[in-house]
């Protein structure tokens, strides 16, 4: 069967989303024609979108003194002033929150990952383990290799190929450098 994991989840999305998003662009590029008279139009369609991101407020320039207000305009015109900016701030603080929210998922997903290679990489590492070979000739190859034969008289006495030889010899060789 075939399995899908996260990553591949995620391009599928990505995939369908473009494809909408191509057949929308193609279905905006299309004139189109007003079947209708010209005084009777149809109701404009509201498009929803996200929201645009918050931009911080910059706070206005304190305003010059002015002889003909009074107290109260000013203390009016400050807490409103405060109350704009403790807004802005909320919702800066929230948009905060949203990214590090996903960077923690982010993050999450990622040790997962990293931990589901590491152990995929350990269980590749305890299968690679060197067996014995079965043959007769390649057991009594390995042990007269292990005594320092050299590979020519190991091939003529098993009757193997020299290059078979070397091979026991060179495996021979790295069993004892473990």
């Amino acid at each position: 069967m075939i399995e899908l994991g996260l990553r591949e989840g995620i391009w599928a999305l990505v995939a369908v989303l473009t494809l909408y998003l191509v057949v929308i662009l193609f279905r905006l590029a299309i004139p189109r024609r007003s079947s209708g008279s010209s005084d009777t139009l149809a109701p404009p369609k509201t498009l929803l979108a996200e929201p645009p991101a918050a931009e911080p407020l910059k706070p206005p320039s304190p305003p010059e003194p002015d002889l003909t207000s009074s107290p109260e305009e000013e203390a009016v015109s400050r807490d409103l002033l405060n109350e704009l900016e403790i807004q802005q701030l909320r919702r800066d603080v929230a948009q905060l929150r949203t990214e590090s929210d996903f960077l923690r998922r982010e993050l999450a997903a990622t040790r997962r990952d990293v931990d589901e290679l590491r152990d995929a990489r350990q269980a590749s590492r305890e299968r690679v383990e060197y067996a014995r070979p079965v043959s007769p000739q390649h057991s009594e190859a390995m042990l007269l290799a292990g005594r320092g034969f050299e590979a020519s008289r190991i091939a003529e006495h098993c009757g193997i190929s020299v290059a078979e030889a070397e091979l026991v010899c060179a495996l021979a060789r790295a069993e004892e450098g473990r």
